[in-house]
């Protein structure tokens, strides 16, 4: 039986937050708490204090069973954007610059491997059903098929309408030339 644990609106921006939850996330109970007790980012504290709320939630549910027998893992765990706060800065000149102090939601979500087993083993068992297909769509292909290389580019010929271009112009010049001197 899973526990859940939430944590709303706690100030500071989600991808920070999502940093420390992509390392625990699948992880057993204990490493978990390991990798967040000696963590040196500020928001480990109460990503920590977090967990232990779901491991305790987990206890009051399954009263019965010992967390050190149930072999808890992090099953899931989600950072999700909270509110947003909106201030000014003075800036130069007379503007302002916007500030957006951002928070985030968590939701950690706590299941014993136990209860998860019938789950794990469709899991293992999709996986090896799907391998075998994937290996006759590689062999279907032929072997003779080579990729193809691009061809390497050549350098542009130098462009011949350029220096006819060139003439006309040289020859406008020098027949503007010739029709200022004969109007002085």
């Amino acid at each position: 039986m899973e526990a859940v644990a939430k944590l709303n609106n706690y100030p500071t921006s989600p991808r920070k937050m999502r940093l420390l939850a992509d390392l625990i996330r699948g992880l057993e109970v204990e490493k978990a708490l390991g990798i967040l007790q000696f963590n040196p980012k500020h928001p480990a504290v109460p990503m920590y204090k977090l967990l232990k709320s779901a491991i305790n939630n987990w206890e009051q549910k399954n009263s019965d069973e010992k967390v050190e027998d149930a072999g808890l893992i992090v099953k899931t765990i989600m950072v999700d954007c909270g509110r947003v706060i909106k201030r000014m800065r003075p800036a130069p000149q007379g503007r302002g610059y916007r500030i957006r102090k951002r928070s985030n939601h968590v939701t950690i979500i706590v299941d014993s491997i136990h209860s998860n087993e019938n789950g794990i083993a469709k899991k293992k068992a999709e996986k090896v059903e799907a391998a075998p297909v994937a290996e006759t769509v590689v062999a279907e292909k032929p072997a003779t098929a080579k990729p193809k290389k691009a061809a390497p580019k050549k350098a542009a010929a130098p462009k011949v309408e350029s220096k006819a271009k060139a003439k006309p112009a040289a020859e406008k010049t020098e027949k503007k030339k010739a029709d200022k001197k004969s109007t002085k």
